[in-house]
Parts: structure tokens; sequence; C-alpha cells
């Protein structure tokens, strides 16, 4: 259960799932994305 974990945990889940390259993102990271979103 997502309450049995701790912050850190869930911040090193954050940070592995939103670090991967995405075959849907043409290999771009969810962190590279939002970064470029940022930009414009």
């Amino acid at each position: 259960a997502i309450e049995e974990l701790s912050d850190r945990q869930l911040v090193q889940i954050n940070w592995y799932l939103n670090s991967r390259p995405l075959k849907c993102l043409n290999w771009h990271t969810p962190i590279e994305i939002f970064l470029l979103n940022l930009r414009h």
C-alpha cells in the first residue's frame, strides 16, 4: 500500500519513473519533455 512507503521511497520511485526514456516520447524522458515545454 502506498501509505506504507516513506517519503524517501516515493521520491526514489518518482525519479525512477521520470528519468526512464520512453518509446511513446520518442525515447526522451518525461523530465526532458517537461523541461523542453517549460522553455516555450
